[in-house]
């Protein structure tokens, strides 16, 4: 799809994942190329091509064309980062990232790890799971700032609980205008309200993001999966919502009788009228896994090892 402007430097592409440019500078006279820095690669290499394509339509040769300085990626999940090696081979961009996702970037064998616990499965080693490789060589943290040409800054802040270590990423421009790209510290509405239970690997941190995200102040809030929006609380609202009622199903799910983590899933699973492939199996159970632990920590479930078996089971009230 074409990009779109939300500030005067500031664009997004609209996709699967959503991918935002950052204008540097602006040669009122064309005499040079348009600096840019990009916020994710796109989901593989074909989705770098189209999104290659749409800055040479906005960035024509002909005004002046574009220079790409750098891809910034939230967090190292393919469908955010698996156009770098194509950008990188194509304009010799840097690649920022933080610290503990990098070494995602540089191992993409370790998405067989996280998704799979080993090789990944037949049917789900495919380029929306394992990215190209890819070298970062800035590696960005909450105290990073980059400061633009055109009086702009690019800044970042910590919002954990998707992935390891992802970071939001800042845009004020020297108006004073700003935009927040969250990657997926929360999904836009349309999204969440499609899918229901996002991917998560850490509960309690995600939802520790959602608060902090549902206090920030900036002019538009662009998520990697669903539309931008302005009212960053309504959409964390909803995010706490599903969330929220991922856990009561758990918790529903074992009131009676205590279930092994596949029981656990299938009734998540039916209850939520979802028919899963072998993706979406693998993701809702590595999710259901975080919720497992959520729980736990918070003392509201616990586990016991039965005939070889992990079984999992509410932990009741004195007064239940």
């Amino acid at each position: 799809m074409a990009a779109i402007q939300i500030l005067d430097s500031v664009y997004y592409i609209p996709g699967d994942t959503n991918v935002g440019i950052i204008c540097a500078n602006q040669s009122k006279d064309n005499s040079e190329p348009v600096e840019l820095y990009l916020v994710e690669s796109g989901m593989h290499r074909k989705d770098a091509e189209r999104i290659y394509k749409e800055l040479e339509v906005l960035f024509p040769h002909e005004k002046g064309g574009f220079k790409i300085s750098a891809i910034i990626n939230t967090h190292a999940h393919t469908d955010h980062a698996g156009g770098n090696a194509f950008f990188y081979e194509k304009t010799k961009c840097d690649i920022m990232i933080s610290k503990k996702e990098a070494a995602v970037l540089l191992n993409p064998a370790l998405n067989g790890i996280i998704f799979c616990g080993g090789h990944m499965y037949p049917g789900i080693n495919i380029p929306y799971f394992i990215a190209e490789y890819s070298e970062p060589n800035k590696i960005i943290n909450s105290e990073s700032v980059i400061d633009l040409p055109n009086g702009s800054q690019i800044s970042f802040t910590d919002l954990p609980g998707h992935t390891f270590e992802m970071l939001g990423v800042i845009v004020k421009e020297k108006s004073g205008k700003s935009a927040f790209f969250a990657g997926d510290a929360f999904f836009g509405s349309n999204h969440i309200i499609k899918y229901w239970i996002p991917y998560l690997f850490d509960v309690k941190e995600f939802k520790a993001s959602l608060d902090r995200l549902s206090m920030m102040n900036y002019d538009i809030f662009i998520p990697g999966h669903g539309n931008p929006c302005k009212n960053i609380a309504e959409e964390t609202e909803l995010n706490k919502i599903a969330v929220l009622s991922t856990e009561e199903c758990i918790l529903h799910c074992l009131e009676k009788e205590g279930k092994t983590e596949t029981d656990i899933l299938k009734y998540v699973a039916d209850k939520n009228n979802i028919r899963l492939k072998i993706s979406q199996f693998v993701l809702i159970s590595i999710t259901i896994k975080a919720y497992l632990m959520y729980l736990l920590e918070e003392n509201l479930v616990s586990f016991q090892i039965v005939e070889n078996k992990m079984i999992w089971s509410i932990n009741k009230s004195d007064n239940q």
